[in-house]
């Protein structure tokens, strides 16, 4: 179920094929960025008119790669999440934005399966994961990777040994292809290889630790890559750099992705579609352009604040 609320009923919208604002003339970059967002969009679009399911119809959406259904979760007497809906297709990368402590990491918590919710289902490729046995729950977060905020690297492990990791774990490669997987993922993240593969995270700049997450992230080649505020701490020319792999994993292999951040500047850049979360609910969702045009009080309030 697509969610809406945007305060005028275009979030209930928001999958149309074009995206509507132009490029801001101060702005050069930027407006080849929305260019590229519009484009991806329009190859990925599809008609949902008909597909979406409803709130007397439950159940997965056709063509759905995540999808949550009228998500309630609390811990103890305190609500987090009420009546939280969305979905992401095939090559989208929905940004989960708000304030603090209105639910975003818990919602990659419920993609992973790590929680479930108390009321509501979570669907991947149409699968309903809130029932899953502790192993089968391990057969599909194997689909996913996870970029965590502080990367969240191995320390006493060097760089190949970290983006080695995940493949040892769950495959069987043999030494040789597990190098050659490790040295394909390092350049997909602009790293040489050559000369990063032996250093320990510590002798990394944070930017480099965080592109080496990715890499490990991506080892397995999962269709579903989670990121949990992948630009936090980072300088300007660094998170460009975050950014830019965010949507070159979106263009050159179709990844899903949902990204939790606060930084409106990047969302913009790579989103798709944004989810604004606020007292528990979703308040908008809509592309980055209906979101800078939105009605909405609290929508403008917050995108003020940045």
């Amino acid at each position: 179920m697509t969610a809406g609320g945007d305060g005028t009923g275009r979030g209930s919208d928001a999958r149309r094929a074009e995206a509507r604002a132009a490029p801001r003339d101060d702005a050069a970059e930027g407006g080849r960025d929305r260019r590229v967002r519009a484009t991806i969009r329009d190859e990925l679009a599809v008609d949902t008119a008909d597909d979406r399911p409803r709130a007397e119809d439950p159940g997965p959406a056709p063509g759905a790669v995540i999808e949550l259904e009228r998500i309630h979760l609390g811990f103890g007497d305190r609500p987090i999440l009420e009546d939280v809906s969305f979905l992401a297709r095939r090559g989208e990368t929905i940004a989960v934005v708000g304030e603090s402590g209105t639910g975003k990491s818990t919602t990659l918590k419920l993609i992973l399966r790590h929680l479930q919710p108390d009321r509501g289902r979570v669907y991947i490729d149409g699968e309903d994961i809130c029932d899953l046995s502790f192993t089968e729950a391990l057969r599909v977060r194997r689909r996913m990777g996870m970029v965590f905020q502080g990367a969240a690297l191995f320390d006493s492990m060097t760089v190949y040994e970290n983006v080695a990791y995940p493949l040892r774990e769950h495959t069987d490669y043999r030494e040789d292809e597990i190098e050659a997987r490790v040295r394909q993922k390092l350049e997909f993240v602009d790293l040489d290889p050559d000369r990063v593969m032996e250093q320990l995270p510590s002798e990394l700049s944070g930017g480099m630790r965080k592109r080496v997450g990715i890499a490990r992230a991506m080892a397995n080649d999962p269709e579903i890559m989670l990121y949990d505020e992948p630009t936090s701490g980072l300088d300007p020319l660094t998170t460009a750099t975050i950014t830019r792999l965010i949507m070159k994993l979106q263009r050159e292999l179709q990844v899903t992705s949902i990204v939790v951040s606060h930084d409106i500047r990047s969302v913009n850049r790579m989103a798709s579609y944004v989810a604004v979360l606020a007292d528990r609910r979703i308040r908008f969702f809509g592309t980055p352009e209906e979101m800078a045009a939105s009605d909405d009080r609290y929508i403008q309030d917050f995108l003020g604040g940045f």
